[in-house]
């Protein structure tokens, strides 16, 4: 089973075509097909079948009890194409020959593959318990060994288990101290990905995805030496891509710190695998973590409202400025993209008065069909300047630009009714509400509906 892209060239989709990284990829696949089987409940019976050719591409076993699926499909796939059961562990390359064997680095999403596997059958097994009970089982079994044989030779230190041959010194006590394994060959290992040697690199492409069984994976003693040596000292400069995985990481130890770390994430900058409501929610299902508490998010509240005043007082977009706002301008106004500022402008102290800020006082005695012989490169020379409170040169200004507000000719004109409404063109009739029939709503450069607005109220700028 491989991609149209790794078909027509053997580099396309990390070498697909030839069988590389099988797993890491169809595992996304299986995990999410498994939670759409779980509550879509005609999504196993429509497209079931498709999704049982992904996962036997990575999970088939021959032994498995046949049915009419798995005796179509039987000739394709080999026996759980990535795992050797030899190393109790998985290797990611397909047919690309390398001195030194077969490797893998991104141990995490291996696991992620027999995880993705084991919930599919799941959802399988509980529509037809018979025949799918074997391919439950055996997902199972490929995930338990892929857990066991990552943190044996991917998570460098002692562990907890019983098993006197996972506690047993693997790599030398040098090599030991890096904590996390890269890239795990055949006939080497390194410290280094195919992407780089940061060691926030090695780490975090063995921690993703972040799943439910991510808690299996990682054991505490070793997050905590972890998280001490290695994520601690660069945490607070981890750029916003990775920044999902380090919060979840740091969530295994210390969720309710982690916790407000996450809120300052930025969803649209993370890593396509991560969301900031996954982590939240990631966390908020970890032990210790305790929920704020009301009085705490009051605070909180209150603290960010004051913030947020602070800085919408000083933006430069028209959207942060009431009285900008209430006139329906948008982009930038304090100042524009040529440097001057709007009179809407720095009002948020006067956000319970728009009547009386600069952008709408005095503009009822703008004569818009006369400019009394003003300069026409004045602001009040062009009515919809000064209708803005625009004061100086707007048209053009001293640095040779136009403001939007220039040129408004066809603006003066506007508001001779004919009918029950406007023309604003030769041909373009425009409604009586409109704001362009009303002159000095025009003039401000508003459009829809204005006198009256959609809920019945008439604009200050309304006839």
């Amino acid at each position: 089973m491989v991609t149209t892209d790794g078909l027509n060239d053997f580099m396309g989709d990390f070498g697909n075509g030839w069988y590389n990284d099988h797993h890491f990829h169809y595992g996304y696949f299986l995990y999410s097909c498994a939670l759409l089987g779980q509550w879509n409940s005609t999504f196993v019976k429509e497209y079931g079948m498709k999704v049982d050719t992904l996962m036997f591409d990575v999970t088939y076993s021959s032994h498995i009890s046949s049915n009419e699926t798995h005796t179509a499909n039987e000739v394709f796939f080999p026996l759980a194409r990535h795992k050797s059961w030899f190393d109790s562990h998985s290797f990611a390359s397909g047919l690309f020959p390398f001195a030194t064997g077969k490797s893998m680095e991104s141990s995490s999403e291996s696991i992620n593959c027999y995880y993705g596997a084991y919930l599919w059958s799941s959802v399988r097994e509980r529509k037809n318990k018979r025949k799918e009970l074997d391919q439950l089982k055996f997902a199972r079994l490929l995930l338990a060994m892929e857990i066991r044989g990552v943190k044996a030779y991917w998570h460098m230190t002692r562990h907890s288990s019983n098993d006197t041959g996972m506690n047993a010194g693997i790599y030398n006590p040098t090599f030991e101290k890096n904590l996390m394994v890269g890239n795990l060959g055949m006939m080497d290992v390194t410290v280094s990905t195919w992407f780089g040697s940061n060691p926030l690199y090695v780490h975090m492409i063995n921690f993703m995805p972040i799943t439910g069984v991510t808690r299996e994976l990682f054991e505490i003693e070793y997050l905590k030496k972890e998280f001490s040596s290695t994520i601690k000292p660069i945490y607070a400069n981890v750029e916003m891509a990775w920044k999902g995985y380090v919060i979840c990481d740091r969530a295994m130890i210390d969720p309710n710190a982690a916790w407000n770390d996450a809120l300052e994430l930025r969803s649209n900058e993370l890593d396509q695998a991560i969301s900031q409501s996954q982590v939240l929610f990631f966390i908020s299902t970890t032990d210790g973590f305790e929920a704020p508490n009301s009085s705490n998010a009051k605070s909180d509240s209150s603290s960010q409202s004051s913030k947020t005043e602070s800085s919408t007082s000083n933006s430069p977009y028209c959207w942060d400025q009431p009285a900008c706002k209430e006139l329906s301008l948008t982009g930038l106004c304090c100042p524009t993209s040529d440097g001057t500022s709007l009179g809407c402008c720095n009002s948020v102290d006067n956000a319970d008065k728009p009547s009386s800020n600069a952008a709408t006082s005095g503009y009822r005695n703008i004569d818009l069909d006369n400019k009394d012989g003003a300069d026409s490169g004045s602001c009040s020379g062009n009515a919809r300047c000064a209708a803005l409170g625009l004061n100086g040169l707007c048209c053009p200004v001293p640095g040779g630009a136009n403001l939007d507000c220039c040129n408004d000719k066809t603006i003066a004109n506007v508001g001779r009714p004919k009918k029950e409404g406007v023309y604003s063109g030769e041909n373009d009739f425009v409604a009586s509400n409109s704001c362009l029939s009303n002159a000095e709503c025009a003039a401000l450069g508003l459009t829809g509906e204005c006198c009256p607005t959609p809920n019945g109220g008439n604009l200050s700028c309304c006839d």
